[in-house]
């Protein structure tokens, strides 16, 4: 896949937009740094009933203790060996 440069992105706005619309990926290079053009759909910015259902059962397993904490590096790769 290849990156666009700013100057490409800027003078071809629309074209790369609807590239974004169809699902294609954009890539903008801009120095050392990749950045992805996407289109988001309305469902992307809401809390839906299921996923607030599942923010609600985190928080009461946070509430009554029934989590994970992880202080170090290894700490962490010794939990994700564990799943």
């Amino acid at each position: 896949m290849e990156a666009l440069s700013v100057r490409d992105y800027r003078n071809n706005l629309a074209t790369y937009f609807e590239k974004a619309d169809e699902g294609t990926p954009v890539l903008i290079r801009r120095k050392n740094k990749l950045y992805a053009l996407t289109s988001i759909g309305k469902e992307d910015l809401m809390i839906t009933p299921d996923l607030q259902k599942r923010i609600d059962e985190a928080r009461e397993a946070y509430r009554s203790g029934n989590v994970v904490s992880v202080k170090s590096k290894e700490d962490l790769h010794s939990f994700l060996d564990s799943l």
